[in-house]
């Protein structure tokens, strides 16, 4: 029976693209994959397809909860703290996170939709199945 293999690429609508995607590429490491008039943003084997946004949005991305998806980062802290010098809107600040070992932080883009960091703790990852809450210290 055939199955799906991986994620191929998400949508990620944004008000400026050419702001976004050179973001997106030097601070953040994507590659650009220009396919015909469709600009695409690529980590690993994931796809990010940049569409425009509608009129408005950009208004309704205010709660520091709402993000469009997460990238998987090594070093959050220093991350971070590049991105501030450089400019970019922490909109919610580094915490450890409640649904897997680690931490999470969440910045504006430029040109488009707020983003989660995360940095996932050992053993812990996208494919570890034995995840519980941890105990509090």
């Amino acid at each position: 029976m055939p199955t799906s293999i991986n994620v191929s690429h998400i949508t990620y609508r944004v008000w400026d693209l050419e702001r976004c995607a050179e973001f997106f590429t030097k601070s953040l490491g994507f590659y650009e994959q220009k396919r015909g008039n469709i600009l695409y943003l690529g980590i690993g084997d994931t796809l990010i397809e940049l569409g425009r946004a509608e009129e408005g949005e950009a208004a309704r991305q205010q709660d520091p909860n709402r993000y469009a998806f997460g990238v998987a980062v090594e070093n959050l802290e220093e991350l971070v703290d590049q991105l501030v010098a450089d400019g970019i809107k922490v909109v919610k600040p580094i915490w450890n996170a409640m649904s897997f070992w680690g931490k999470q932080a969440v910045i504006d883009t430029p040109g488009g939709p707020q983003i989660a960091l995360r940095e996932w703790r050992a053993p812990d990852g996208p494919h570890f199945t034995n995840w519980r809450p941890e105990e509090p210290s």
